[in-house]
């Protein structure tokens, strides 16, 4: 019974504040401004994960200036931890921006909106990236562009590595190691994706909890692409050495 009720509770309590953080932090980013509204969106994830039950373990330190975030993405649920105190921009895919709540959020937190099968699309978004840590922000992103539904870590593409090199850019790694298989999640946005993920979270939320750890490196700057790249696979290889879908880990032509 409490099983079935737990998912059902989490639901609700998600949808009212999803809905409440999408009302209050776009007005107070026009009346207060940005920070400010970095500020209840961190408090209102750290909020989500109390009603999610997720149990986050941090090994590291959240970076602290402005920094150039790449995680993995085993799951949707990988957009709650973008919590860091100092305020990260997040890079979503452009299909989003036109939902109701979830749009107006991103908008009011700067997101940077891409197209990926869009070239001038992605160089804009690269640019936006580049002018948004000239700023002073953070940028958050997952550079294989879409969940994969398991730990695996599918192929990334140069081109933000590059970016990151030639204009000195420090990059920070975060890596995902959820310890039960019900929470990584795949879908490739086309039609039934609504359906299909709720029935994904039914499933998923009815565990008591979603323990996820979250290995944290110190910033870097890298000396070309494929040493960034190549780092990037690394990093990730080791944190999840442990995960039950390790035999899956990319085994790409860069040496690990």
């Amino acid at each position: 019974m409490i099983r079935h009720l737990r998912p059902f509770v989490r639901i609700i309590f998600f949808g009212v504040l999803m809905t409440s953080l999408s009302i209050v932090v776009p007005l107070v980013r026009i009346f207060s401004g940005s920070k400010i509204a970095f500020s209840i969106h961190r408090q209102g994830m750290l909020l989500m994960h109390k009603i999610l039950g997720i149990r986050l373990n941090v090994i590291g330190e959240l970076p602290n200036k402005p920094a150039l975030i790449m995680c993995n993405h085993p799951s949707y649920f990988d957009i709650f931890f973008n919590i860091g105190k100092h305020p990260a921009v997040m890079v979503v895919g452009h299909q989003f921006k036109k939902w109701p709540f979830v749009g107006w959020l991103g908008i009011a937190l700067n997101t940077i909106w891409v197209n990926r099968n869009n070239s001038g699309a992605r160089k804009k978004a690269r640019k936006d990236i580049s002018q948004t840590i000239e700023k002073g922000l953070c940028v958050f992103i997952c550079p294989e562009g879409r969940t994969a539904g398991s730990h695996y870590i599918q192929e990334v593409k140069p081109a933000l590595f590059h970016d990151a090199c030639e204009k000195r850019i420090p990059i920070v790694f975060y890596s995902f190691w959820y310890h039960s298989s019900e929470f990584p999640y795949f879908h490739d946005l086309k039609s039934g994706f609504l359906i299909h993920l709720f029935h994904h979270l039914w499933r998923a939320l009815q565990n008591e909890f979603v323990v996820v750890d979250m290995k944290v490196s110190a910033p870097r700057n890298i000396e070309s692409a494929k040493k960034g790249m190549n780092d990037f696979y690394r990093f990730n290889r080791w944190h999840l050495r442990n995960s039950k879908d390790l035999k899956n880990i990319v085994n790409t032509n860069i040496a690990l």
